[in-house]
C-alpha cells in the first residue's frame, strides 16, 4: 500500500480541465492557521468532477475544514469530512482507482448542508473500513 499524506484544510483555489479525463489542480489551505503552508495537489476522474461541482455551490460541505489524503506524487486519493463528534467522519469521498469515473461515497450522498455534520452510521463506517482495507 502506498503511503498517504494528510492535509487539513479547504480548497483555496482550483483549476479544472475536462479534456479527455477530468483533472483538477487544487491548492489546499488552512484559513485558521496562516503560518501553515498551502499544498498543491491534483485530482483526477470522478473525484475531480465532484470537487469541481461542489465548488460551484454554496453547500456548507465545501467550507468545512476536511482531511485531504494524497500520495508522494501529489495525487489526491480521498477527502474525509469530519463530524461534530470528532471520532468518525461524517463523509468520505473517494474512487476505486486513480482515473475511475465512478465515485465512492461513504456517508450522505448529497452535499452536507450544516457546519456540524452528524457522524456516519455504524453500517456506513463499517463499510468504509472494509473498503479501506481492501483497496
Amino acid at each position: 500500500m502506498e503511503r498517504l499524506f494528510k492535509y487539513h484544510g479547504t480548497v483555496s483555489s482550483m483549476g479544472f480541465s475536462s479534456k479527455g479525463c477530468c483533472a483538477a489542480d487544487l491548492i489546499l489551505g488552512d484559513i485558521t492557521d496562516w503560518d501553515k503552508p498551502p499544498v498543491r495537489v491534483e485530482a483526477h476522474g470522478a473525484l475531480a468532477k465532484y470537487i469541481n461541482e461542489i465548488e460551484m455551490t454554496d453547500a456548507e460541505e465545501r467550507y468545512i475544514q476536511s482531511d485531504w489524503y494524497y500520495d508522494s506524487n501529489l495525487f489526491l486519493y480521498r477527502i474525509e469530512v469530519p463530524s461534530s463528534d470528532g471520532h468518525s467522519p461524517a463523509k468520505v469521498i473517494t474512487q476505486a482507482d486513480f482515473l475511475s469515473s465512478a465515485l465512492v461515497i461513504f456517508g450522505p450522498k448529497d452535499y452536507i448542508e450544516t457546519d456540524s455534520p452528524e457522524p456516519m452510521t455504524r453500517e456506513q463506517y463499517s463499510a468504509w473500513i472494509d473498503w479501506k482495507v481492501n483497496h
